[in-house]
């Protein structure tokens, strides 16, 4: 396994770029060579509908922007997901009872049926943190003049180096490809593009960008208990804020089986997932880093506001009396979440599904404002869990791969997004009409923070490890790695704009 850091960075580049020399002759044949003939448009409400795989009473928005159907005469479409966790969103091969997956399969026997192509996806679920399977298995078959994979949904860590290192292809020259498209997360493209070249983003392609996003589960059981505040109340009047939040985990305590001590056997009013310092930054409208004008990434942590929103929710996490740090406990999130021990929790999305069947009813809430004063909430997406769809450098058919991958697109927002918002979420895990608005302001805020993913100072780890160590001093911490930071900064803008250029060029 390889983990980049700065002192082997260079190195990794000038072996990306002997590499390139050596194949750049095949570039030119192969990576813009386009398929004629294949083309034999209909409608796609017709051919959706004719295919029994997409119901007849839904309204189009939007039309598909490349034609509905062609043959590509069974060819095979090869995917690559890969990553710390790694969605298998176009694996499905037969019809299931359960509503995601089912719809996930109708998704791709549509595609298949419409492009007569065999889609393959290879799954690849290993530790990435910049030298992980996606990174390995794209950067060998680009440096190789190779096409193993149409397309690619690879962990956050990791399509961050292959896009300095400049393995991707630019997803806006991508023909078929268009990201103005609703099915294309906006905030993603415009919070990823540098230079208006853009070598990853995201959107309802896959599931895996909302599975990533932060969120806070509460428990109505023991908030009815306790003649607490209605959290939903609080986010539509905008006033759901860190002051509120610490004022109702402050409320609830418990020493259940009465020993004297607060530990995994009592009740607490806050569980305290550690990477949640992470999204307290972005919840009060703050980046690790963001891209300025020119296309430089620029270090933009540190601030009043920050420093603010940090301290409050160390005063919360950090207050054993009733938050509970349990991570290096022994008792399990799922057994502590699923025992009635906590009034909130701070997690991710992804985990959500595995409480179906709790007994006590909970609820799903936005990480909270700084103060009332603010915008809007803000929703991270987390940096280890994200996986951001790409497309490889080295293509035998870029034509094709623009055409399948825009219709995956297009029809995961019509037959997926329903499913996994609707049914498998709403339905089924969070059981309330509250719920289903919270799932839109949470989806609707997302934040895809740079810094984290280029794993800056690293700052998304220090602000971890600040929570394990129950640390408040952030300023310390930050003038600690600032010079490391901007080192790795220095060298990741240099190759960056580098990799642009190729690009603006053209």
């Amino acid at each position: 396994m390889i983990i980049i850091n700065l002192l082997d960075l260079e190195g990794i580049i000038n072996m990306k770029r002997c590499g390139y020399l050596i194949f750049a002759g095949l570039l030119c044949l192969v990576l813009f060579a386009a398929c004629t003939g294949r083309k034999s448009p209909v409608g796609t409400e017709d051919s959706a509908m004719q295919s029994g795989l997409l119901d007849t009473d839904m309204t189009v928005e939007e039309k598909l922007g490349v034609p509905e159907t062609a043959d590509y005469g069974g060819e095979t479409f090869n995917i690559l997901s890969a990553g710390n966790v790694a969605w298998e969103d176009f694996k499905f091969d037969e019809e299931s009872s359960l509503a995601l997956d089912n719809a996930q399969y109708k998704r791709k026997a549509l595609v298949e049926q419409n492009y007569n192509v065999d889609i393959v996806q290879t799954t690849k679920k290993a530790y990435s943190s910049g030298g992980g399977p996606g990174f390995m298995q794209i950067s060998t078959d680009v440096n190789a003049g190779d096409c193993n994979f149409d397309l690619a949904l690879i962990a956050g860590y990791d399509v961050s180096v292959l896009a300095y290192s400049g393995f991707l292809y630019d997803m806006n020259s991508v023909p078929g490809i268009d990201l103005t498209k609703s099915w294309w997360d906006q905030k993603a493209n415009d919070s990823l593009s540098v230079n208006d070249v853009l070598f990853f983003t995201t959107g309802e392609i896959t599931v895996s960008d909302n599975n990533a996003a932060f969120v806070i589960m509460f428990n109505k059981e023991l908030l009815a208990a306790y003649e607490l505040e209605d959290p939903y109340r609080l986010v539509y009047d905008g006033n759901w804020t860190l002051d509120k939040f610490a004022q109702l985990c402050k409320t609830v305590t418990e020493d259940l089986n009465q020993d004297g001590v607060m530990d995994e056997n009592d009740r607490f009013g806050l569980l305290v997932w550690d990477d949640s310092v992470v999204g307290i930054v972005n919840a009060a409208g703050q980046q690790c880093c963001t891209i300025a004008e020119d296309g430089m990434i620029e270090l933009t942590l540190y601030n009043e506001t920050t420093v603010a929103a940090l301290e409050k929710y160390f005063s919360i996490a950090y207050d054993t009396q009733y938050a509970f740090t349990y991570q290096r406990k022994s008792a399990s999130e799922q057994t502590l979440w699923a025992g009635n021990h906590g009034l909130f929790w701070t997690t991710w999305m992804g985990i959500i599904p595995q409480f179906r069947e709790m007994e006590s009813d909970f609820g799903i809430l936005p990480y909270p404002k700084l103060n009332e004063t603010q915008d809007s909430y803000y929703t991270t997406v987390a940096p280890y869990n994200s996986q951001f769809i790409c497309v490889p450098l080295i293509q035998n058919d870029l034509e094709r791969t623009g055409m399948v991958t825009e219709a995956l697109a297009y029809y995961g927002k019509q037959i997926v997004t329903p499913a996994y918002y609707d049914i498998n979420l709403i339905g089924q895990s969070t059981r309330d009409e509250e719920s289903a608005d919270m799932l839109d302001i949470i989806f609707d805020s997302l934040v895809f923070d740079i810094g984290y993913y280029y794993q800056i100072g690293p700052y998304n780890k220090q602000l971890i490890y600040m929570v394990r160590a129950y640390n408040t001093n952030f300023t310390s911490m930050y003038d600690t790695y600032k010079n490391s930071a901007q080192g790795l900064l220095d060298v990741i803008n240099e190759y960056y704009q580098a990799a642009v250029s190729d690009w603006v060029e053209q």
